[in-house]
């Protein structure tokens, strides 16, 4: 307990030399970069939202095209697109049509990507920590 006091006593001289600043840097970036972390959960949550609703349709798969500054993902249904997450302004045949129908993803390919992505963070953490790894391909 005696040892806390001067962390304390510390902290505060850290907290009153360095507070206006560190306000001043939340304030310019800090805002802007929680407004980056809310748009790119907004971009995961569509994407899973697609993904499912192509499990649930017969040969379904999705697609991510670009709408002015929006991604959206579009779910079809073999070759007819049914719906998109977030739903666009536009209709959905006006959305897709240049669109490269070859880079659809099925929600099979779409569990492999996310599985092989987590076996290279594993992978990375425990290098990281002085560990050798070696990590089988998938494919």
């Amino acid at each position: 307990m005696s040892n806390l006091i001067p962390v304390a006593k510390n902290a505060g001289k850290l907290a009153a030399k360095y507070g206006p600043q560190a306000k001043i840097a939340w304030d310019t970036a800090g805002k802007a970069a929680a407004e980056q972390v809310k748009i790119r959960r907004a971009r995961a949550a569509n994407r899973r939202r697609a993904v499912e609703k192509a499990r649930t349709v017969l040969d379904g798969s999705v697609l991510r095209q670009l709408h002015g500054d929006q991604v959206v993902w579009v779910v079809y249904s073999g070759d007819e697109p049914i719906t998109a997450y977030p739903l666009p302004d536009i209709e959905l045949e006006e959305l897709t049509r240049r669109a490269r129908l070859s880079q659809r993803m099925t929600p099979e390919q779409y569990d492999e990507t996310r599985a092989r992505a987590r076996a290279s963070r594993a992978a990375r953490s425990l290098r990281a920590r002085g560990r050798d790894v070696r990590v089988n391909e998938l494919d």
